[in-house]
């Protein structure tokens, strides 16, 4: 959901600042594509937080065996 509110707002961001310049199809990519790449970007960095947070709880709990 939150990907493709993200998006959904660049692409109108992009269409409103698009419209006010007068170039078309411009704006409307540069922010699409930041927005897909902003996403994953973030959606990497919250996984790997996370796996590091599983390992380190799978680690204590063996220690503690």
């Amino acid at each position: 959901m939150e990907i493709a509110g993200t998006t959904l707002i660049s692409l109108l961001l992009g269409w409103w600042i698009d419209r006010s310049v007068g170039t078309t199809p411009l704006f409307i990519i540069v922010f699409v594509l930041l927005a897909v790449v902003a996403q994953f970007v973030k959606l990497y960095y919250v996984y790997n937080a996370q796996m590091a947070q599983l390992e380190a709880e799978r680690r204590e709990t063996a220690r503690a065996r």
